[in-house]
């Protein structure tokens, strides 16, 4: 698999790196800043660096280009790839509207190519986990996001609300790969946003009650999921990529050593999964690995996208429906 990458900025370095872990041969680096190209290339051994797609398929023919750029860039770059003949890997949010994330994969389908946004948190392994517990839990009664982030610190107001926008594909992302039945596109949310990057958002999902808390200033950071069931609860830590089963049994005994059993158990599931990333050389961004080795098989097996263009359209409608109530608290 030839790769390109386009963003030499930190989640380009992470992408390339994850792709070589791959077996993918990385053939050029795209960035207008040839200074921040020429040092991503050299983690590859001199990887040829352009400034534009345009210079890039002039002198080479990737079969995926890695597009790691800011949102406003996103949709100008992946039709230009797309017409050029090569599949995309796309840094979330795909696109800033649905609309836009429609005509990208119409371009896509013209051009028989294939997308991939990525929502990585989708395929870490506690979320294949989770959907295996699920049953275990019995009905879902509640389903809780905390997100507590430093990605804004410093940052103005509308830069803190645009880290939310770029946060709120994440739990979409989760919700779909947990309930792939269940639509996400026509939530009704009651909404909280008593100031920048302060966000607290409550609906039903399916009669379940859903609530997403969004914080750039709540510290230590957080980012997780709560599934709690008549029968049991799963915790999902997102930031590590595990995922932790409650059984529902009750009693005193069970109460009163619950904040040891708890800890315990927290730590060992915590050290196996630290473990296994550090063995399978996953030392951040868990999730992306699974996320491009199945996208990266679909090409050559001809199969469907691992983010299928149904789920894709269904996660940027509801990341705009949610952003439009978020305006009208703001």
């Amino acid at each position: 698999m030839k790769i390109a990458i386009v963003g030499a900025g930190l989640m380009g370095r992470w992408h390339m790196y994850t792709a070589r872990r791959l077996g993918a041969d990385v053939v050029g680096i795209v960035d207008v800043n040839e200074t921040s190209a020429r040092a991503l290339a050299a983690r590859a051994h001199g990887v040829e660096v352009f400034s534009s797609i345009d210079a890039l398929f002039s002198a080479c023919s990737p079969d995926v280009v890695h597009v790691c750029t800011p949102l406003q860039t996103h949709k100008t770059l992946c039709e230009q790839i797309l017409d050029r003949g090569a599949h995309i890997v796309c840094e979330k949010p795909l696109a800033g509207s649905a609309a836009d994330v429609r005509k990208l994969y119409e371009v896509a389908r013209k051009n028989g190519k294939k997308i991939c946004p990525v929502h990585q948190f989708a395929f870490q392994n506690g979320v294949r986990k989770a959907r295996k517990y699920l049953g275990k839990i019995g009905k879902p009664v509640r389903i809780d996001f905390l997100v507590c982030s430093a990605g804004a610190d410093g940052q103005s107001e509308a830069e803190k609300n645009a880290v939310v926008a770029d946060v709120l594909p994440h739990p979409f992302s989760v919700m779909t790969a947990l309930w792939p039945d269940t639509s996400i596109a026509n939530l009704d949310w009651q909404m909280q946003h008593p100031m920048a990057g302060e966000v607290g958002a409550q609906c039903l999902f399916d009669g379940v009650p859903l609530s997403m808390t969004f914080s750039m200033s709540a510290k230590p950071t957080r980012c997780r999921m709560e599934i709690r069931g008549d029968r049991g609860t799963l915790l999902l830590d997102f930031f590590h990529g595990y995922c932790l089963h409650y059984p529902g049994k009750v009693s005193r005994y069970r109460k009163m050593i619950y904040p040891f059993s708890d800890a315990i158990h927290q730590l060992f599931i915590a050290g196996i999964n630290m473990v296994s990333r550090l063995y399978y050389r996953e030392p951040a961004y868990p999730g992306l690995k699974n996320l491009l080795g199945d996208f990266y098989h679909c090409i050559e097996d001809g199969t469907e996208e691992p983010v299928p263009e149904g789920l894709s359209i269904s996660q940027s409608q509801a990341r705009e429906a949610f952003l439009d109530e978020m305006k009208t608290h703001q």
